[in-house]
């Protein structure tokens, strides 16, 4: 059993090393096994001998639980307009079905072996780095007007990718007694992820850097003074770094231009398109497979509405919603509380930066990177639930 474990952790890793490329296809089959797919299957099966003995439904049942609800309404929305679905596949989204699966044996591999966090945010890190190697060297690169793309992933989500990488270096910083030492590491893992985040030209990705930079200091437990200290080198270095970045590359200018003068996000017509689609069909939405038609009915492009708020409510209406909304709260609860406890501000962090990125992602509910972020956010609460039985322990002793 031993064996099986050691094979299930290794692959665990390799699962979130390949997670950053997720659209990679080493073997040319048509985009059907990326590496991240490969990694899952290995990783399932690993997980097979292990249910018994590692998998605690009562630890997930508060996550799961609403959105397997959520999955549910879907599934009655789409055999009322069953019209749209070709296939029965289609009439659950099985793809988020898996994803939701897999964030409940990530989330429990964690339970059972809570020093894994450390090491699997290390890989996360790992992996954006060696995207940033391949990029500096040109393997699998390519630019689209003028944006970098890496085996065809989308520029945002590389973009978001090296912000979260970024954050979580600034937070583990933050969250330990300042040194010599620690700022210059933080200082030199920094420099290949925020050089991704200016290649991609996302908006998105920029805006996650400051907002996410404000977040941390914001939740940092330390003095008024320190913190004011913090809020004017933020500032400083803000504003240093935006004029640094937008000099640099004139693509990113032009966006955020296009943005601050004219509103123009590169999601308004999906966005208004979906908002009429949500008004006539409140209570249960239109299913699944119902999406992508009325999305080209009434915003005349055959593409999801690039927010996987709007997405949920035009796929389940307001009760598929609300289940899906109780999940975020749910885990946002729990975040809170640890912070609370632990002081750590890196679990936070994550959790908002992944949501302002959810309400502005293509096909977002389907990125495998959104469900495994929530299974290390959901395996990260153990730590304070621990804590909490032994100090309960150590005064009944």
């Amino acid at each position: 059993m031993s064996l099986i474990k050691y094979a299930n952790n290794f692959f665990l890793l390799l699962l979130v090393f390949s997670v950053t490329f997720e659209n990679w296809d080493p073997f040319k089959l048509a985009g059907s096994y990326s590496v991240t797919y490969i990694a899952s299957a290995f990783y399932f099966l690993t997980w097979i001998p292990l249910l018994g003995y590692n998998f605690n439904f009562k630890f997930i049942n508060r996550y799961l639980i609403p959105l397997l609800l959520f999955i549910y309404v879907g599934l009655v929305s789409t055999a009322l307009h069953s019209g749209y679905a070709e296939e029965l596949k289609e009439a659950y989204n099985y793809r988020v079905l898996l994803l939701i699966i897999l964030m409940g044996l990530i989330a429990n591999h964690i339970r059972s072996n809570p020093t894994l966090i450390s090491r699997v945010l290390n890989a996360y890190l790992g992996s954006v780095l060696l995207m940033f190697i391949l990029a500096t060297i040109g393997a699998g690169t390519s630019y689209e007007h003028g944006r970098l793309l890496l085996f065809g992933e989308n520029p945002n989500m590389i973009g978001m990718k090296a912000a979260i990488a970024f954050l979580i270096v600034l937070a583990r910083l933050l969250d330990v007694k300042f040194s010599l030492r620690n700022l210059l590491i933080s200082s030199i893992l920094s420099v290949p992820f925020v050089s991704l985040v200016i290649l991609s030209a996302s908006r998105g990705a920029l805006l996650s850097l400051l907002l996410g930079t404000t977040i941390l200091i914001y939740f940092k437990k330390s003095g008024l003074i320190q913190k004011i200290i913090l809020v004017v080198i933020g500032i400083s270095a803000s504003f240093f770094f935006i004029s640094q970045s937008l000099d640099n590359n004139p693509v990113l200018k032009q966006r955020m231009l296009n943005t601050i003068e004219k509103g123009d996000t590169g999601r308004n017509d999906l966005w208004k398109g979906a908002i009429d689609i949500i008004e006539n069909n409140v209570l249960i939405g239109v299913g699944f497979s119902g999406v992508l038609p009325e999305m080209y009915i009434y915003s005349g492009r055959y593409i999801d509405p690039h927010n996987v708020f709007f997405y949920v409510l035009i796929s389940t209406g307001i009760i598929g919603f609300i289940f899906f909304m109780l999940f975020l709260v749910r885990l946002f609860r729990d975040l809170y509380k640890s912070y609370q406890f632990t002081g750590q501000t890196v679990y936070m962090v994550i959790l908002i930066i992944i949501l302002f990125n959810m309400a502005k992602a293509g096909g977002g509910i389907g990125k495998i990177l959104f469900w495994f972020f929530f299974a290390i956010l959901i395996g990260s609460t153990i730590l304070i639930k621990q804590d909490s039985v032994n100090s309960k322990k150590v005064r009944v002793g």
